[in-house]
């Protein structure tokens, strides 16, 4: 990621700090969807990390269903503000695209609104980073704003760190499966009262055993228990909370 994300979220640490720590008690279908990521976890792999941890909640969080996590921001500042919330959880330093982490060592990754940060052109080889560090078969739980279309996919929006771009889902889903990820499942939510006009997108999927090669079509996308293809955007959301905030806004 770059120095502008790092540098502007160490100049904010500790308003994002105060703003984020309780959006789980907010938003209740991030704590339906990590719980999923939980239960396809095997700690026997190694294990997890949460790539752009900002305020280590979600470590907490992960920590409190059973699964042993550990926290990556690229924000010095804001490993500071987690190190000071959750003491007695591990947090480090560390790029989400070039992780100083063994080959096939992970349990799982989750990351929440920090691929939003990523120019789009560079989501693909962060995709392959992260394909490397998973254990065969671990999961991975990626959260964003979500574009409408593949047409407005990638599109920067006013943030108030910043600059930030739109997601769309299935966009994202074949860059996975590109990468070499499989049993993608996609859920998207509306903005709840007072978040900004956008979709959240949400994306559970396991590593595969190897990339697909280039030019292969995607394969079928699980959502729901119902099957569409990676190229169609979701027809309904994965549910809604009663309340939320908006997370890396």
């Amino acid at each position: 990621m770059s120095h502008e994300v790092r540098d502007s979220y160490d100049a904010n640490a500790g308003l994002y700090a105060r703003f984020a720590l309780d959006d789980l008690d907010r938003v209740h279908t991030d704590r339906a969807w990590l719980a999923r990521f939980a239960e396809l976890t095997d700690l026997r792999d190694g294990a997890v990390a949460d790539l752009g941890c900002g305020p280590g909640h979600i470590v907490d969080h992960l920590t409190d269903l059973g699964v042993a996590a550990t926290g990556y921001d690229i924000s010095p500042e804001m490993i500071a503000e987690a190190r000071c919330a959750f003491p007695d959880s591990e947090f480090h330093v560390g790029d989400l695209g070039a992780l100083d982490i063994a080959t096939s060592s992970l349990a799982g990754i989750v990351s929440r609104y920090s691929l939003i940060h990523v120019p789009p052109a560079e989501l693909d080889g962060i995709f392959r980073e992260w394909f490397r560090v998973l254990a065969p078969g671990a999961p991975l739980l990626v959260s964003f704003f979500a574009a409408s279309s593949a047409g407005t996919h990638g599109s920067p929006f006013d943030h108030a760190i910043v600059t930030a771009y739109a997601l769309f889902s299935p966009t994202i889903a074949v860059g996975l499966q590109q990468a070499g990820f499989v049993d993608s499942e996609l859920g998207t939510r509306p903005p709840l009262d007072g978040e900004r006009a956008l979709d959240h997108g949400t994306i559970l999927a396991r590593r595969g055993a190897r990339p697909i090669s280039t030019g292969v079509g995607p394969q079928l996308i699980r959502r729901g228990g119902c099957g569409f293809r990676a190229t169609a955007p979701p027809s309904t959301s994965a549910g809604h909370a009663a309340n939320g905030i908006q997370p890396r806004r």
